[in-house]
């Protein structure tokens, strides 16, 4: 008789000296016994008693979902890929956050009951300390790829998944994301070694894409060991402030240019060959410096990651709009977000203070800009700070700078620091709510005195600018908490502006069709037409991600668009049904439209498309599915 597989685990944990002959299918047994070990001893964890993974509703994984937002749209083309490639082999394609939590699935129909019942879905939490060993909560708490194939589970129930999974980093190395394939039928090391390679591909892909995202108008550094940069899979990343210090690196760049142990976070010690090859990356992005690191020779290319370019994709850029417009078109033909910005832009003339709440998503960041190009201070510069995104060990010295030679790395010509950047333009403090409290004292002496004194120095600096700050929490509830200085907060909060959340937008309809419209002229498509399938699918949804959606919505449907038409077909999944049945034509009337249409077209099925408003590809899907015959 088979030994159960409960026994085997516990077995295996009260024996670690004969772990090789414990019943283990994995060629890293000793890996796999480790996260047994922690089951047991660290998670009183039982293999036949793990509960149904906790699957969080829809609010909940909305709000697991918000700080991630921009992450999840940039990995989604890349999990469609692998879906795409991987689905005939009856792989189930998921990304998690942090926490494990699924926040992107990828299931074909036929194998969604299985998946659920498994607890393989949209919203499940599959962390290592209620899940036991699984691939995604293993990979999070061990930071690397792997694989956890069927028995390689602690729980009983888990026991004929295979896992195969790779780590996204984001900011300091931590990770951000977890990205996932999972069989329900058996596999082995041996094909799972293979797949393994073609996770870890795509989840480089991502975390390169995010990077750039995360230093947008920052210097970033591509390094690769091939000198035509063909392959992002196979890169790492590094980005430079203006004084040429790191302040931010991938880990593979950790690993190649962090010498002697030391952190490479704040330094430029470790990039002479670069500087010695300035001139020519400067000269020509397109040209490469070769350099030694651990003793490979790598290939190094510089990129200017601006707003307009980070997604890395063909569009050119807007024609420059003016400043008054600009505002405008943000606002839209809504009576709400109107007032409000007419508020703000006085407001702001007067450097009063303004702060930003709403949703993530709102437009919180481009209003900020709007109101600059729209006052007084349109002359002078934009400085916009993400609080929640600067390293804390760089955060003082990024705002306020440093003199030379005031600590270990930093650059001999000092650093001016971004406050002093914004002086006689504006400052924008992004997602202030995540300011760390030490930080919060010297910024209030910065509003509250128009002076600072940099890292390092003693001579104090004067500045004077218009401030705005934004943040998706509720600030006065973070004072209430604790979390948050009272007085900052009365000197942040002249006035709080409450941006209104895109599906309250009584211009929502009108804002939709601009926005594709602005995509399709920059996409170099003259006219573009919604079809009535996806015009009902857009004004039905609910925009849980609000105008950062929208505008991920709109490149995806203009990406996917057949001759010039937007169908339900080129919408992201989410929104394809979004309209139900009452943006469908009657099946019967919709024959003999389509009959007419080709009839009026002498079957030139081209112009019968353009008759009907459709493309060629959903004729030909129509002409099938009705089963209509060309007459001879």
């Amino acid at each position: 008789m088979t030994r159960r597989h409960a026994d085997i685990v516990m077995s295996a944990v009260a024996h670690q000296s004969r772990a090789g002959g414990s019943g283990l299918t994995s060629p890293v047994n000793m890996q796999v016994l480790a996260s047994w070990k922690r089951c047991v001893e660290e998670y009183h964890l039982e293999p036949h008693r793990l509960s149904y993974p906790q699957v969080l509703s829809t609010g909940e994984l909305q709000d697991v979902k918000a700080p991630i937002e921009d992450l999840i749209a940039i990995a989604s083309p890349e999990v469609d890929r692998l879906f795409a490639r991987l689905a005939e082999h009856n792989y189930v394609v998921t990304l998690t956050d942090v926490h494990g939590v699924v926040v992107a699935f990828r299931c074909l129909e036929s194998m969604f009951e299985e998946c659920r019942s498994a607890g393989v879905l949209m919203g499940a939490k599959w962390s290592e300390d209620t899940q036991g060993t699984n691939g995604i909560g293993t990979c999070i708490r061990e930071s690397r790829a792997l694989s956890v194939v069927t028995t390689d589970h602690f729980g009983e129930k888990n026991a004929s998944l295979t896992c195969t999974v790779a780590p996204i980093f984001g900011g300091g190395s931590n990770i951000a994301a977890v990205l996932n394939v999972t069989r329900t039928v058996g596999s082995d090391h041996t094909a799972e070694a293979l797949t393994r390679t073609i996770v870890h591909h795509a989840a480089r892909r991502i975390e390169n894409r995010y990077f750039e995202r995360r230093n947008v108008a920052r210097s970033v550094l591509r390094i690769s060991p091939y000198n035509d940069f063909s392959d992002i899979a196979t890169e790492a990343r590094i980005a430079l402030d203006a004084s040429g210090r790191v302040v931010d690196a991938t880990p593979d760049a950790v690993r190649l240019l962090a010498r002697d142990g030391r952190r490479l976070i704040g330094t430029s010690a470790p990039l002479d060959d670069v500087r010695s090859g300035r001139s020519t990356l400067d000269r020509d992005p397109r040209q490469s410096v070769e350099i030694e690191a651990q003793g490979r020779r790598v290939f190094m290319r510089r990129i200017e990651v601006s707003p307009a370019s980070w997604r890395g994709g063909r569009s050119r850029p807007a024609t420059p709009r003016e400043d008054g417009s600009t505002l405008e078109l943000l606002l839209g033909r809504d009576e709400r977000m109107n007032k409000l910005g007419t508020l703000a832009r006085r407001l702001v003339d007067k450097r009063l203070p303004v702060l930003l709440q709403g949703e993530t998503g709102t437009g919180k960041s481009a209003l900020a800009k709007a109101l600059h190009r729209a006052s007084r201070f349109r002359d002078g510069p934009f400085v916009a700070i993400n609080c929640a995104a600067i390293p804390s060990e760089l955060i003082e010295s990024e705002l306020f700078g440093y003199r030379p030679g005031s600590f270990t790395g930093a650059a001999k010509t000092g650093a001016r620091g971004r406050i002093a950047e914004a002086d006689g333009g504006m400052l924008f403090l992004d997602e202030i709510g995540d300011m760390p409290l030490a930080l919060q004292t010297r910024l209030l002496q910065v509003l509250s005195d128009g002076e600072f004194v940099p890292v390092g120095g003693v001579q104090p600096v004067k500045v004077a600018f218009a401030l705005v700050s934004a943040s998706l929490h509720d600030i006065g509830a973070l004072v209430r908490q604790g979390r948050f200085r009272q007085d900052l907060y009365f000197r942040l909060n002249g006035v709080t502006l409450e941006l209104p959340a895109l599906r309250e937008r009584a211009d929502r309809e009108a804002l939709v069709e601009r926005l594709l419209a602005e995509e399709a002229a920059r996409s170099g498509i003259d006219e573009l037409e919604i079809d009535v399938e996806a015009r009902a699918a857009l004004a039905a949804y609910d925009w849980p991600g609000n105008i950062r959606e929208l505008n991920h919505v709109v490149q995806y449907a203009v990406a996917l668009a057949e001759d010039g038409i937007v169908e339900a077909a080129s919408l992201p999944p989410p929104l394809r049904h979004a309209g139900g049945s009452s943006g469908r034509a009657d099946p019967d009337g919709e024959r003999l439209r389509v009959e007419r249409a080709l009839a009026e077209a002498g079957w030139n099925v081209s112009l019968a498309a353009k008759l009907l408003r459709v493309s060629r590809a959903t004729l030909h899907r129509r002409i099938a599915a009705f089963g209509l015959i060309r007459p001879s």
